[in-house]
């Protein structure tokens, strides 16, 4: 049976695609996911990415990703998609400014300790994120009976396996966010 895909609002634009808030009507099922998007000619970057994140899979600290495809889209062409999990709650990003860029201290440990086991589970499979940072850590609706946001750790497009020599020499990461040492290196 043939998957029909209906993507409902743009929710973001990174530096390689487009994240739409996306459902599924063919066949009928009520799921929402978030759907990251690219043209075919660059897709390496969203299949190496989907790789890395199916081995998270169960991991409750890093985003789940369901699957991905090729579709043709009116003007664009030939899309890589995958499937993730939606984050109605937006990123730490958007929790922060929520909060007037102070979030109280129970809380900063709560979500302090939630990126840590996301960490712990990224460095366990040996890789490196590269791209950590407030706007690649998801906020999920409150789970278990408490008041705050679940964090997982998202964006996995630079991770590179441990100890695995690297065989591009552009920059990984965001500058703001790496530490003076990486930048100068790159000088």
């Amino acid at each position: 049976m043939k998957v029909k895909l209906m993507k409902i609002k743009v929710l973001g634009n990174g530096s390689y695609g487009v994240v739409h808030l996306g459902k599924i009507v063919t066949p009928v099922y009520n799921q929402i996911y978030a759907v990251k998007s690219i043209n075919e000619y660059y897709s390496s970057f969203l299949r190496k990415e989907k790789e890395i994140l199916l081995k998270f899979f169960g991991c409750p600290n890093i985003i789940q990703c369901y699957s991905g495809f090729t579709s043709f889209e009116q003007g664009q062409g030939e899309v890589y998609n995958m499937f993730l999990e939606y984050a109605p709650e937006g990123s730490l990003l958007d929790l922060m400014n929520k909060y007037g860029g102070k979030i109280p201290e129970n809380d900063v440990k709560c979500y302090t300790q939630m990126i840590f086991e996301g960490l712990l589970d990224v460095h366990e499979r040996v890789l490196i994120h590269f791209d950590l940072k407030p706007g690649n850590i998801l906020a999920f609706t409150p789970q278990h009976g408490t008041r705050l946001s679940t964090l997982k750790i998202a964006d996995f497009r630079l991770a590179k396996q441990q100890g695995v020599k690297d065989t591009t020499s552009r920059f990984r990461g965001t500058k703001y966010y790496t530490s003076p040492k990486s930048i100068i290196r790159e000088s």
